[in-house]
């Protein structure tokens, strides 16, 4: 009897309407050579409600990009969390395309710094290997392959404009050579923002 109840509530839920979504994804993330990162591959998780006209949903991915650090290539991950506005166009048929913005942040973390024998060197490249937070807006678009009701094929083509990436990197190294010194230094430079790139394949889930 209790196994009966069971399979009738599972039939219930399945049948009804869908109120949310779970994306899981592969990605190709591109990343600007001035914030000294190679590109590299990513994986992440969307969650949210994003097959309906308007939508939201918040993404977390993570990729493994190389970092160029004192001419050694040191591997890094690279974090990004955002919450995103989704705009979907109805079409009538299995192919429903979508535009989308979101705002949120990049974690880069520290990566290792090559070994040398010059201290004021060495702690130059620690201060840019340091791990660095980034606030980060993005705009993109994509398109679900409907499979049946419940499951559809997801492609996203997204970019992300990453604020004060490189500023960060060089303020950290102007105040390192500040504090050996003990005399206020020129602005190195403004801040600036770097262009990564995101090309994504997965699955999603409504229920």
């Amino acid at each position: 009897m209790f196994r009966g109840g069971l399979f009738a509530l599972l039939l219930a839920v399945s049948a009804g309407p869908a109120t949310a979504d779970l994306s899981v994804f592969v990605a190709s993330v591109g990343f600007d050579e001035e914030a000294s990162l190679d590109n590299g591959v990513g994986a992440g998780v969307r969650w949210g409600k994003s097959s309906s006209i308007i939508g939201g949903e918040t993404s977390l991915m993570v990729a493994r990009p190389s970092r160029q650090i004192g001419g050694s290539n040191e591997s890094a991950t690279a974090i990004f969390y955002e919450a995103r506005l989704l705009v979907n166009i109805p079409l009538g048929s299995k192919i429903n395309p979508f535009v989308g913005v979101g705002i949120g942040a990049i974690t880069l973390s520290s990566t290792d710094v090559p070994t040398t024998t010059d201290d004021a060197v060495g702690q130059a490249l620690s201060a840019v290997a340091d791990a660095q937070t980034n606030r980060a807006f993005s705009y993109g678009a994509g398109a679900r392959y409907s499979l049946n009701e419940k499951l559809d094929i997801r492609l996203d083509a997204r970019q992300y404009s990453v604020f004060s990436v490189t500023a960060l990197a060089q303020k950290a190294i102007q105040d390192q050579i500040e504090g050996e010194i003990g005399i206020e230094l020129p602005a190195l430079t403004e801040d600036k923002t770097v262009i990564y790139r995101e090309f994504s394949i997965g699955l999603n889930f409504a229920f």
